[in-house]
Formats: structure tokens, sequence, C-alpha cells
């Protein structure tokens, strides 16, 4: 996948929705859905950010790698809260691996 290929504005929406305030908290189907949909996102942008030799990685882009691998390889823990905060883990890391993106085509971030 190539970088003109990745819906950012889709992702966004999601990653907005997922960090959204506690006061906001989704339900637990919706919270489930996201989730999915943000795996899904992650793994396209990493699959982009993994092309880019790790030399040219931002310190952040790096942290976002490993928590990726370590986050991904896992679950979320139990419980409803668990479930909500392993949602706004993967979509700060989106959020990171676009504006890594954004920065490295010299584009406007999300």
């Amino acid at each position: 996948m190539a970088y003109d290929e990745i819906a950012f504005d889709v992702i966004a929406l999601d990653a907005d929705r997922a960090l959204a305030p506690h006061r906001m908290m989704p339900p637990p189907q919706e919270i489930a859905d996201l989730t999915a949909r943000l795996v899904t996102h992650g793994a396209r942008l990493v699959s982009v950010v993994q092309r880019i030799p790790a030399a040219e990685h931002s310190v952040r882009a790096s942290g976002a790698l490993k928590d990726w691998y370590d986050l991904s390889g896992g679950g979320p823990g139990e419980g409803a809260m668990a479930h909500w905060v392993h949602m706004r883990a993967l979509a700060r890391m989106c959020r990171t691996f676009m504006v890594f993106l954004h920065e490295r085509e010299g584009r406007r971030r999300p």
C-alpha cells in the first residue's frame, strides 16, 4: 500500500471518536467496532512506515512501532475500561503514524 492509497480522513475520524473524552465513552459494542477498525487502519499504516528505513523514522514513529507490536501482540485486559484504554492507545498510534507520513510527504497534518 502506498501513501496515496491510505484513507487518512477515515482514520482521523475513527481516531477522533476513539479519543473522545471519558464522559463521551462509546458503548461496549462501538468500542469493539472502533478497535477492530483501528487495528485495520494501524496495520495499513505500519506497512507503509515499515517500508521507510528505520534510520529515517522520527523518534515518535519508532516508539509508536514498538508500542504497536506490544499492543497488537496481546490485547486489552479485563473489563470495559481496559478495552476503552486499549482502543485509545491504538488511536494515538494511528495518529502518530499519520503525522509521520504526512510530514515525510510534506503535507498538512491530519
